[in-house]
Formats: structure tokens, sequence, C-alpha cells
């Protein structure tokens, strides 16, 4: 009887003893983490494949999408896949190319083996990645506006600008979109030259040629030079984005203020005609041809080129570009160009050039004396020259053209580059430019780059989803 009831306590401590249950407990939770932490390590050896596919699969998409790109867009994007170590893993790859875009899509979907999932019945994971990339061609206006004071020639500047405008002119003018892209290629210097067509159009009146021995720097006829075409602006001409819209205006006159370099330099505040605007151009021969031969000459008038870099975009100057075209001064196609301000199918750019800052504008007092066309302002009796406005008011003609630009109403996007220049111009270029990321403050070995990354940006080649 005793025994029984020593093994019926036995029983009852046994079932209320509760050493020994955390070791129990510890051992699930051990067991629910290390599963936990298992689907964890699945997921993320999805999640890393999905990344890498995605982005080969971008990088693919913009290759293939790119119009200059020779190769089929499919063979693009599958070989891109097959250097990712991907190969054959592309699918449903479309295509659609019109001679102004081209969109192309793909996706690429892989099944990942899972190690702690397959125990749940989970043995792989799916990977997928889609998109789609694009580059339209839009009919596209750009003003180019170079510099070509007489400070370009230092460090080499004008030596390195060559090439860099020369190869922008190239990106933005190819076999597809040349019929859609126009340049205005504006020069210049103290003044900007607008040729001499526009300006007898926007009433320049031309002074009379008085006698001038060719010994003292008169021409071949043995008349004073007349070598040139730049209006003198008033200052309401500034107050809006059309050309110049006076009765009449006068000539700028032939002279220059500082010493020249004659080796590189022309005489002249205004640029000779030679060196004057070409209008809404395709004709990549004829812009790099300017780029290549410009001249430099006195002076940095900035304000006067923003002005013409704006009025060429306004769609008030359509009668001005017609008549060239009739004139056989601009391709035909573009005789109806400048395109509204709001046209969906329009994009509008102005690239502006700078290595200095804005100065003032002085005039020979008299504008046909017999030493303009030989001996600086500068080493003239001060009498003899005049201020006609300073520098701190064509600061704010500037911004005025910047302003009216970046209007919204008008929506043109500005780019600046301030190529090697003194902190004064750094900050009008910062001022004018669209945003931050328009504007550029670059040395000799990036010039070129950068003229390269705003051609990729008018071309517009991106990723659409």
């Amino acid at each position: 009887m005793d025994n029984v009831e020593l093994t019926d306590d036995r029983i009852q401590d046994f079932a209320t003893d509760e050493s020994g249950s955390m070791t129990l407990f510890t051992l699930f939770m051990v067991i629910m983490m290390v599963m936990v932490g298992g689907i964890g390590v699945d997921l993320m050896h999805a999640e890393l494949d999905r990344v890498h596919r995605q982005q080969a699969l971008d990088r693919a998409l913009l290759a293939a999408a790119d119009l200059d790109q020779t190769l089929e867009p499919e063979e693009v994007i599958r070989d891109y896949f097959k250097k990712s170590g991907l190969d054959g893993q592309a699918s449903n790859i479309k295509v659609t190319t019109s001679s102004t875009n081209r969109v192309v899509s793909a996706e690429s979907l892989a099944q990942v083996p899972t190690s702690f999932m397959a125990a749940l019945g989970n043995p792989d994971l799916a990977s997928y990645a889609t998109g789609s990339a694009s580059e339209v061609v839009p009919n596209v206006e750009i003003s180019l506006v170079l510099d070509i004071s007489g400070s370009m020639r230092y460090s080499d500047r004008m030596t390195e600008l060559r090439p860099a405008a020369r190869n922008f002119i190239d990106s933005v003018i190819d076999d597809v979109s040349s019929n859609y892209t126009s340049v205005n290629l504006i020069p210049y210097a103290g003044q900007t030259n607008v040729g001499p067509f526009m300006f007898n159009r926007l009433n320049g009146q031309r002074y009379v040629q008085p006698p001038l021995d060719p010994s003292l720097g008169g021409d071949e006829n043995g008349l004073y030079p007349n070598v040139s075409s730049c209006l003198e602006l008033n200052s309401s001409d500034f107050g809006h984005s059309s050309l110049p819209l006076g009765a009449s205006y006068d000539q700028t006159p032939h002279f220059m203020n500082w010493t020249i370099a004659s080796d590189v330099m022309d005489w002249g505040w205004c640029p000779q005609d030679q060196s004057s605007i070409v209008y809404a151009s395709n004709n990549k021969t004829d812009l790099k041809n300017l780029v290549t031969n410009m001249r430099m000459h006195d002076g940095t008038g900035t304000a006067y080129a923003m002005k013409y870099a704006l009025a060429l975009l306004d769609p008030t100057s359509q009668p001005h570009f017609a008549a060239m075209a009739g004139a056989g001064l601009m391709p035909s196609q573009f005789a109806n160009r400048p395109a509204q301000w709001n046209s969906p199918l329009t994009t509008k750019y102005i690239i502006l050039m700078t290595d200095g800052q804005i100065t003032e504008q002085i005039r020979p007092v008299d504008a046909l004396a017999e030493e303009n066309p030989t001996v600086e302002l500068q080493n003239r009796d001060k009498s003899d020259k005049t201020q006609i406005s300073s520098s701190s008011t064509n600061v704010s003609r500037f911004y005025q053209s910047c302003d009216l630009a970046k209007s919204a109403s008008r929506n043109v996007t500005v780019y600046t580059i301030a190529f090697e220049a003194p902190a004064a111009a750094v900050e009008q270029m910062q001022k004018c430019a669209s945003s931050a990321s328009h504007f550029y403050n670059v040395d000799s070995s990036e010039i070129n780059d950068v003229f390269q990354a705003i051609a990729r940006q008018v071309r517009q080649l991106r990723l659409t989803n």
C-alpha cells in the first residue's frame, strides 16, 4: 500500500514539475529563428538577382533605343544580357521606330532556387524585371551663343572651344534629326552682327562712306571701311523677346577699344560680316566652318547676344525666317520657324558660352573719325570716346532677356557655360541658367565634355518605365 501511494506521489510530482520547459521553448524559438532567417536569405538572394536583372535590362534598353545605334535593338539587348551572365533570359522584346523616335521594351523572368523555403514547399522564387526606353527627336530650335571676344585667345581657350562646338553640332544634327533640328549660331564680341540681309530688314541705316586712303585704313576703293552689320539697339529693345522693332537703327561704328592681337583678331567692336549670325541652319558643314574660321573681336556685349538668341526663337520672327528662306539664306523647311511658344512638338534651347564678364558699351565720339579703323580708343585722347551704357546697365539688360526666356509663357531651356571665367561672369551665367543643373563652370579639359552632356540632354534619350 505504501508503495502504491509512493508511486502516485511521484506521478503527481512529475505532472507538476516545470523544470526543462524553457529548454523546450528555447529550442522551438531557435528553430523558428532559423526558419525565418532562412526565408530572409532566400528572399535576399531573389532580390539581388532581380536588381542585377533590372540593371542589365535598363542598360540594354538605353543602348537599344539610341537612334545612333546601328545594330538591331533585339540583338543589342540579347548581347547585353549575355555579357551580364544572363544569356537567353530576355523576352517579350518590342520595338517601335519612326524617323523621329524609337521605343524599346523588354522583360526578363527567372526562377531563383531557394535553400530554406524549399523545405516549406517553395523550391524557387520568381525574379522579374521589366522596362522600356525611348529616344525622341522632336522639332528642336537651338540658339548656340559663342563668345569670340579677344580674351578667348588666352590659355588656348579658343583653340579648345572650336572642336567642342563642332562636336556639339555633330551631336545635335545627324541623319535622323537634321530635318527637325535648326541651329542659330550666334558669335559675339562687343556687339552681335546680324548680317547684311537682316540688317536691312530691321531698318538698319548704314553710314555713308567718306573717302579714306588705304594707307590710312581705307578699303580697296579708297573709302572708309564698312565691313560689319551691327544695330545700335534702344533700351526698349531689351524689354521684349522679339527682334528689334524700331523704325530705324544706326549702324555701330567700325572701331576698337582695347589693343588688338592682329594674329588672331579682326578689327572691330562689332564682329565683321564673315562672323555674323547663321540663322536656322541644319547644314553641319556651314556651321562648323564658321566655328573653325570665326575670328576674335573686341569687347564682351553678352546682353546683345542673349537678346538675339531669344528673338530667334520667338514666333514673331517667322516672317523674317520666311524671307531668308525665300532668299536662299535658310533651308526651306524652316521657313515656318520659329514655332509657337506653346507648340507641343517643339523644344527650344539657348546654349550660351562666355569667358568674361559683361563690359560697358563705349563708342568713338566721331563715328567716322579717320583714326577709328587703325588706332584703338584706349591709345587715343580720352575725349575721343564716350560711354553709351554702363556695365551694370548691360548686366540688367542681360538678365531681362534671361528672365523672358525662362518665363512660363516661353519655357526656353537655358544652358550657360562659364569657361575659365572670372567670378563676376560666373555669377552672371549662374543667374541666367534655367537652374543650377543647367549651369557649368569649366576649364579647357572639360569644355568638350560639357557640350556633349548638353547635346545628350537635347537628344532626350531616357528610360520611360
